[in-house]
Formats: structure tokens, C-alpha cells, sequence
């Protein structure tokens, strides 16, 4: 394990080689001889990884400790439904015993283990560009697709989630300073006024941002990571697109040309209520707010990658727009 990725392999049960567990996989699904293993360093939720056989690539998502059984299998069952509904989502492969999710034992370790079709192309954070109008109306589309689909999933807690911001900042507030109290703290008491329960509820990705979104050759868009999905307030779902995907840095009248755009063309979609349209400005400052919060936190607990720089200063231009 080299010190560059330490923190990935912390998220799960310990092992010495990672091509150890990737041949075991490997065997599980019967993907053919095993020719290495990558490890993908971003994301802050689970460990992925791309592994290569003499039959091609795949994607091995190892699910960190924190996560029971129970929501290892629903987290899996999230991608699957929306597969099953035709979301340009990657496949879920079955293994031996035609489950969606393995268990892989080794020594004393205990991974919970999924393989996904791998897709040749690269998010957009890897890309370094944001989306063209023309693609972000493409994640609109899909994520108001998703949006309409009949299913409850049980709750999933996220750190990073709008609903989470409360206590997230409760317990990492003392981490922000003076500057960011100014900025965070009034966002904190209006949102902890607002009825939030009262937001339309539907199915909901949650994380449509530019590392979950994948670009392939073709110039197809894959909706990717469904770990933190859930039946929730389905305003969620474009507004964290208008956070991330919609923003273009340093240039505010575009980007909220583009905010614009996106929030009344998922509205017409998914035929928004009137408190859902009142309700977006605010759930707009929380998610933004949350950004730089958790930033923070990760900063100051050693995290301090590119990607956590992004979703700061994602945040901080967020805070500045739709003033």
C-alpha cells in the first residue's frame, strides 16, 4: 500500500496486495485471469477500483466498514432498480450464486464486494471541464427520469446530503473560522426554521455531480454511484446539479443563466409544486454551505485532494450567486 492512497484502503478490512482480493473477485464472477488492478482515488464514501482480466475491464466498489449487510445490499439495489428502468446507469454484475452482492473472506478480513460494467470515458472532474448546455440538459433529463421511478429505498445517512447540513454543522462547526461562520451561520438558522419534511419526496440519486458522471466515447452520459441514493425531498436532486454541474467558475451571469435553465426545465419534467420552486433558493445556499463545511472538516482532518478543494471552491462561488 503506498502512502498516496493510504486513506482508500483505510475505509476497508486489510489486506496486502489489492490484486489479492481482485483475483478472488475475480474467481466469483468468473471474469477470467486477473492482469491488474487500479485503484481510483476519489470519493469519499467507498473503495473503487478498475480490475483487468484476459476478458476486459470491470469495476470492483469494496464497501467501507462503517456500512451494515443490509445497506451494502440496498446500496447495490439502487443501481439495479434504476438499470431495470432504463437509467443510462453501468450494469450490475451477478456473481456465482446470481447475487447482486459478494461477500469475500480472506485471513481475517471481510470485504462486501459489487463488479460493474466498466465504462470507457471519464467523469468530468478527470475531463477538467464542465458540461455544455446542451449536456447539462441531458443530466436534467435523466435526473428527472430517475426522479419518476417508483421506488422507496430505506434511508441511507449522508454526510454530505442537503437534509444532513443541521448535524453536520452542529458537530463541525467548531472547525470553520471566523470568516466561514460569518458566511455559514445564517444559512444554518433559516434552514433549521424551514419545513423541510413538508418538500415532495421521490427517488433520488443525490450525487450528480461531475465525478458521478461518466463521458464515454460515443459522448454518452452514465450516471454512476448510487451509494448514497434514497427516497428523499426530490428537489435535492437538481439542485446539486445546479452546484456542481451547472457552474461555470468566475463567470456568475452565465452560471446562473445555466441554474436558470436546468431548475425550470426539471420543474416542467417532474411538474415542481409551488413550494418546491420557493423552497430552491435556500436549499441552493445549504448545499453550497455544506460544500464548504465538509471541505473544511476534510482539510482538517488530512484531506486536502483536489477534489475536496473543487467542492470548496464550488462552494464559495455557490454562496455568491442567486443573490
Amino acid at each position: 500500500m503506498s502512502i498516496k492512497n493510504a486513506r482508500y484502503y483505510n475505509r476497508i478490512d486489510e489486506i496486502e496486495d489489492i490484486n489479492i482480493l481482485s483475483d478472488l473477485v475475480c474467481k466469483e464472477y468468473n471474469l477470467g485471469d486477473l492482469k491488474s488492478t487500479f485503484v481510483i482515488e476519489i470519493g469519499y464514501e467507498d473503495f473503487n477500483a478498475v480490475i483487468t482480466t484476459i476478458k476486459g475491464k470491470y469495476l470492483m466498489k469494496v464497501f467501507r466498514n462503517s456500512r451494515s449487510d443490509q445497506e451494502v445490499f440496498e446500496c447495490i439495489n439502487r443501481s439495479w432498480v434504476a438499470e431495470k428502468n432504463q437509467i443510462q446507469t453501468p450494469k450490475i454484475y451477478l456473481n456465482s450464486k446470481n447475487e447482486i452482492m459478494s461477500i469475500i473472506s480472506y485471513k481475517k478480513s471481510r470485504f462486501r464486494v459489487s463488479v460493474i460494467q466498466y465504462i470507457e470515458g471519464k467523469n468530468f472532474f478527470d475531463l477538467n471541464r464542465k458540461t455544455t448546455s446542451k449536456e447539462l440538459m441531458k443530466i436534467v433529463e435523466i435526473a428527472s427520469k430517475l426522479n419518476k421511478i417508483n421506488y422507496e429505498p430505506n434511508f441511507i445517512y449522508d454526510t454530505w446530503a442537503i437534509s444532513s447540513f443541521g448535524k453536520e454543522y452542529d458537530k463541525k462547526s467548531k472547525y470553520l473560522e471566523k470568516k466561514y461562520l460569518k458566511m455559514l451561520q445564517p444559512i444554518y438558522e433559516e434552514f433549521k426554521q424551514f419545513e423541510y419534511e413538508k418538500l415532495p419526496k421521490a427517488f433520488v440519486h443525490g450525487d450528480m455531480m461531475s465525478t458521478n458522471l461518466l463521458l464515454d466515447a460515443n459522448g454518452i452520459i452514465w450516471v454512476i454511484d448510487f451509494s448514497v441514493a434514497n427516497y428523499t425531498a426530490r428537489l435535492n436532486e437538481i439542485v446539486v446539479i445546479c452546484t456542481d454541474i451547472a457552474l461555470i467558475q468566475n463567470d456568475k451571469q452565465e452560471t446562473e443563466k445555466r441554474i436558470k435553465n436546468a431548475f425550470e426545465q426539471w420543474c416542467e419534467n417532474i411538474e415542481a409544486t409551488p413550494f418546491e420552486k420557493e423552497a430552491f433558493t435556500l436549499l441552493f445556499q445549504v448545499a453550497n454551505a455544506i460544500n464548504i463545511l465538509n471541505s473544511i472538516y476534510e482539510m482538517a482532518t488530512g484531506n486536502k485532494s483536489e477534489e475536496t478543494k473543487m467542492h470548496l471552491q464550488a462552494g464559495l462561488f455557490g454562496l455568491t450567486l442567486l443573490s
